[in-house]
Formats: C-alpha cells, structure tokens, sequence
C-alpha cells in the first residue's frame, strides 16, 4: 500500500532520478517531470499528495508553477527546492502556500522526514473534510420534530444525553426510526465531528460480524488477504452505532461486554488489544428482558448496554405524527414537482391506518405515490388499495366481519408485496386458506 503519491519536478536528471528511486523504496508512488508545464500536465491528469518543486526551472519557473498548482488544488502539499542564494524566493513560495522548503544539496533524510509530515497533515484535513460532509448530511437527513406527546417525551431524553457519553440502548418496532434519533443524538453530542459508523447486526454471521466490528490481520482466516480495520476502530472520537443488537450470539456478546467495559479490544487473529474512545449506541426491536429470561441475551450484557433506554412508539399510537410526517417525506423527495401536496382526504385515510410497518411503510408510499402519479393534487385515489379499503371500512363502520377480513388480507399482502407465503404466516392460516379467501374477496395480487 502507497505511503502517499508524490510529484517531483526538477531540471536535473539527478535530482529526478535520486527523488524517484529512494522515496520508492520507502513506499510512495513517484513520479517525475523536468518543466513546471510538464509537472502541471501531470498534475491535471492525477490526484497527488504531495509536489516537491525546484524554484528555478526553464521557462515557467517553480513560483508560477506554485501558483498554478494551488489554483487547482489548495490542499495539495507543496515543498520547494532550492538552492541557497534563493532562500528570499523560498520565504515567498511559503506566503503563495508552499509547505516548507530544503535547500541543495539537501539531506535525503530531512526531505523524506519534511514529505511524510506533508502527506500526513493532507491526510488528516481529507479525513476530517469527510467527517464534516458525513454530518452535513446528518444534519440534513430524515429528523423532524413531530407533535406528538409520545415523540416529546423522546426528544426531552435525545437533548439530555446527547452531550453525555452514556451508552444509549433505543427500542422500538422495525421501522420507527431508531437509527434517525441515534443520529441525532450523536449531532448534538460533543462527538458531532467524529465519525457516525454504523453495524447492523443482523445481516451478519458471528464471524463476520466479529471480524467487522474489531477487523482481523492478514491471513487471521481463509479470505483475509489483507489487514483490515474494524468498525470499532473508524468510530474513535466518534460514534458507533449497532443496530439490531439482540441478534448477536451469545460468543459475541461476551467479547462485545469487555469492549463495553473497557473500550479495548482485538482485532481477530491478533494479540495486541487496542483501545479507542467511542460513544456506543444500540438499538433493538427485541424485547431484550424475556430474550435473557429465554437465555438468549446475557444478563450482565443487558445491564451494561441498558444503562439510558429511548423507547420509540410505534406509529400507530401517534396518528396525529402522520401528516406531518407524510408531508415532510413529499417535500424532501427529489422527485416532487412544485406546487404537489397531499389532499385532506388522503392525510385523512392515512390516519386511519394503522401502519404496521411504521414510518418506513409510510416513506415508502409516499415514494411509490411521486413515482407513479404527476398530478399536483395528490388524492386517495393515487394511495394504494388497501389503503383506501381499510379507510372505507373505518368510515362506513361495518356490520360484517368478511369485510373487515377483506381489508386486514389486502394489508397484510401490500405489507409482504403479494408474497402469498409470507402472507398466511402472518395470518395464521395455511396457503390453501388464503387462496381460497383471496378468491372469495375478489383480490387479485
């Protein structure tokens, strides 16, 4: 792997060749140009960390080339090379942005020491650029205040912890938005320019879920060609948030308590333990007690995770959250055309549903509405089927039971897409069943 990419311009053969041969032995990428129009040739045609620049050269000299290269890239590093009657020229470079200069004949040492010090500050100023741009889009993510007491009492908690760092354990139903208000919570802590990294634990297998969250040497497994750096590891001075953690399996869960307790940790296939300062944030849709009653969860890691708990309610205990929400979804799609609004009729028959998938259902439908529909006014009719049945049912207050069996077998196919499979499970009946039902009602799915 490259210690940093580096562009030599000089006139000396000498000096180009010397430059090139011992840096690469080093570890760095090189390469070399004689003129400051070649150098800014390559310069335009590559990314490079660092330049090292003779101030006297043909035609354009090493000043003009400076200028020019701080046009294009202001954070790219610049050395000047010099010799010693042009130490004034070398004082200006530094004024038009240069680095540092080394005078000829200079120390090879003293250059490499100057360049690796270079390459790490433009390192260090890319990472934390990143940082920055990664909460800008934080900051501008999906969070908005909703009306309801429920979500309240949720905010109050998120702007009391957030300038602590307590490990915060959020609950709620799949879809709620944990990861919204642990994003949050992190904006508003004094970690807000670390890193936001996030592991869901349950796409992955122990193994690999180990080797994610504390990263494994080369060769620590069949496949680990190359070390690797956990997620723990890129959250230091940030925060880490593991999302789904009752998924985890119980090996796991005891390095993961020691991680907790101590912040070290080991990389798999390693012997040495590293320690970062990392804020841990988790979130379940589990209820974590009766997993350790049912032996599922340790109880010693249950007690250290939940140390502050954030309960998120589902959607359907805050109704009065859905057209807020429904709105704010329609206004930040990139999507919507000027002037498109949701109609009271559709806000109202948005309410009377009971959402069993949460605000991702409710995302979700609204992304389907400005896929398919270019009308300004958007109405009932442009929401799905299931949709308007079950608001239909609601306002009629039906006296039959197989219309209320229509409209639960209509939702429960929108929630799993028309999987037939799927759909009976939920519904506790075998496929035949619903078949024969999905006949009866005249649902064809």
């Amino acid at each position: 792997m490259s210690n940093g990419k580096i562009l030599a311009i000089d006139d000396e053969q000498f000096i180009r060749r010397l430059i090139l041969n011992e840096f690469s032995l080093e570890g760095f990428d090189v390469i070399t140009a004689e003129s400051g129009e070649e150098g800014l040739g390559l310069f335009n045609d590559h990314s490079f960390d660092l330049v090292l620049l003779d101030i006297k050269l043909p035609k354009m000299d090493g000043i003009e080339t400076l200028r020019r290269i701080k046009e294009i890239s202001t954070d790219t590093e610049v050395i000047m090379i010099t010799g010693f009657g042009d130490i004034k020229s070398a004082v200006d470079c530094i004024k038009l942005g240069a680095v540092d200069y080394v005078t000829k004949p200079f120390k090879l040492d003293e250059l490499l020491a100057l360049a690796g010090q270079a390459i790490k500050r433009r390192k260090i100023v890319q990472k934390n650029r990143k940082k920055v741009n990664e909460n800008k889009k934080l900051e501008s993510s999906e969070f908005i205040y909703c009306p309801s007491k429920a979500m309240k009492k949720v905010y109050e908690i998120v702007a009391r912890v957030a300038p602590s760092n307590s490990t915060v354990l959020i609950q709620g139903e799949t879809g709620v938005g944990k990861d919204v208000i642990a994003q949050q919570i992190h904006v508003n802590s004094t970690r807000k320019e670390g890193s936001f990294v996030t592991l869901d634990c349950g796409l992955l297998s122990r193994n690999l879920a180990e080797s994610e969250l504390y990263g494994h040497r080369k060769g620590a497994f069949s496949g680990a060609s190359e070390t690797k750096t956990g997620l723990v590891e890129k959250s230091d001075q940030g925060t880490l948030f593991l999302d789904e953690i009752g998924n985890i399996d119980l090996e796991l869960q005891k390095k993961l308590l020691r991680f907790l307790e101590t912040r070290c940790f080991r990389r798999v296939g390693d012997t040495k333990e590293t320690q970062v300062d990392t804020r841990i944030i988790l979130a379940t849709n589990m209820d974590l007690y009766d997993a350790m009653k049912k032996g599922e969860i340790r109880k010693d890691l249950l007690y250290r995770m939940d140390v502050i708990s954030i309960k998120v309610p589902p959607l359907r205990e805050r109704s009065e959250d859905i057209p807020v929400l429904a709105t704010h979804f329609l206004e930040i799609h990139p999507d919507k055309i000027p002037g498109m609004k949701l109609m009271d009729e559709t806000l109202e028959t948005m309410i009377q549903y009971s959402w069993p998938g949460n605000i991702r259902e409710l995302k979700s439908v609204i992304n389907k509405i400005l896929i398919l529909s270019d009308d300004l006014n958007i109405s009932s009719d442009h929401l799905p089927s299931h949709l308007v049945a079950n608001y239909q049912i609601a306002k009629s207050k039906p006296k039959s039971l197989e219309e209320l069996e229509k409209a639960h077998i209509l939702s429960v196919l929108e929630e799993t897409e028309g999987n037939q499979s799927k759909a009976a499970d939920i519904l506790g009946i075998n496929r035949k069943t619903l078949y024969k039902k999905i006949h009866k009602y005249q649902i064809f799915k």
